[in-house]
């Protein structure tokens, strides 16, 4: 390593030059204290084309990670290879940033968050929505008890799942794990759980796709919180206008969430807004997550950010929402995310 990751600059590789790879980059420009130091992806006119100017590009990250210039990597890669990257990273000595979802099953979760153990290293997922203003100003007003405890809890997101909407390995089960439930959905899955401050404990789903489609494109699901919330999540690839939302009626008030018109206050039958949506606070979000990721792993104070295991929990239950629809039931979960 080039410099002291406590009291010199702060080095970070990225592996994975699309949309999300290239979003974590122009985040972490002009930051202080850090740097993104490398770009690693197969297609080496898409490292070249997103890497900033003098930073080396990469086809194979464990080249990356033996050239020995980085602290640590964000992995935003397709999903299925995020479990062996973030293990030879571990292995190389380097603190992990790695995006949502964690990975496409539960044991490769687990086996991350060993191999980091191993090696001393920090394991992080980049769970954004818990650095968006919007999504943290209403987890507050949820926790402080002001308007009594959550009694129900829906999410409705539409995306873009038609064929040609993006990258093929998304609509490839085996690279992408699933479709629009562990890709989009797992964001809903999260603020249900962040929200409320409970872990999902049961789950009953069903799902449909599209004709030629591998993955699932539209899906629903009923949730049950360990504290005995109930929750539901929407998911569709057909709903115009887009759409993002998330309600959590609580005993004296309902908040609403969406990502396009902002936080919402209904009570005494008046919606008072909150907060607008800002067009630029997902840029935002994934500076504060940076910014807390940098500052957990130099052992600031304070320092924010999402750990493996909540990760995990979010990952189990998307799967739970798979199996639910194969099987035909409810499928429970342990409160740490494990299936039961």
């Amino acid at each position: 390593m080039s410099s002291d990751p406590v009291t010199g600059r702060f080095r970070i590789g990225v592996i994975g030059a699309g949309s999300v790879g290239a979003a974590h980059v122009r985040a972490a420009a002009d930051a202080r204290g850090y740097e993104i130091a490398a770009i690693c992806d197969t297609r080496p006119s898409a490292a070249r084309d997103l890497a900033p100017a003098g930073v080396p590009v990469f086809t194979d990250h464990r080249d990356m990670f033996a050239a020995g210039e980085l602290h640590a990597v964000i992995v935003a890669a397709p999903h299925a290879l995020h479990t062996p990257m973030v293990a030879d990273a571990a292995a190389a000595g380097l603190h992990v940033l790695v995006e949502k979802p964690m990975a496409t099953t539960v044991e490769d979760c687990t086996r991350m968050v060993d191999a980091c153990d191993r090696a001393g290293t920090l394991l992080a997922v980049a769970h954004v929505v818990h650095f968006d203003p919007l999504d943290q100003e209403a987890q507050r007003i949820v926790a402080s008890g002001e308007f009594g405890r959550p009694v129900l809890v829906t999410h409705r997101r539409s995306a873009h799942y038609e064929p040609g909407s993006r990258p093929p390995w998304f609509f490839d089960r085996e690279l992408a794990g699933g479709g629009i439930v562990l890709n989009v959905g797992t964001h809903g899955l999260d603020r249900i759980q962040w929200f409320t401050g409970s872990p999902v404990r049961r789950v009953s789903g069903i799902v449909r796709g599209r004709d030629g489609v591998e993955v699932e494109t539209d899906a629903l699901a009923l949730v049950e919180l360990a504290d005995g919330t109930s929750a539901s999540v929407a998911l569709t690839s057909r709903g115009a206008p887009y759409f993002d939302e998330t309600e959590v009626v609580m005993d004296r008030a309902t908040l609403r969430v969406s990502a396009t018109e902002g936080l919402f206050l209904l009570r005494g039958g008046t919606s008072a807004q909150l907060l607008a949506a800002d067009p630029g606070r997902q840029r935002h979000a994934l500076r504060a997550q940076l910014d807390g990721f940098v500052a957990a792993v130099r052992g600031e104070p304070g320092a924010r950010y999402v750990d493996a295991a909540y990760g995990r929990s979010v990952v189990a239950a998307a799967l739970a929402v798979y199996r639910s629809a194969a099987e035909g039931g409810r499928v429970a979960l342990h409160t740490d995310g494990v299936p039961a």
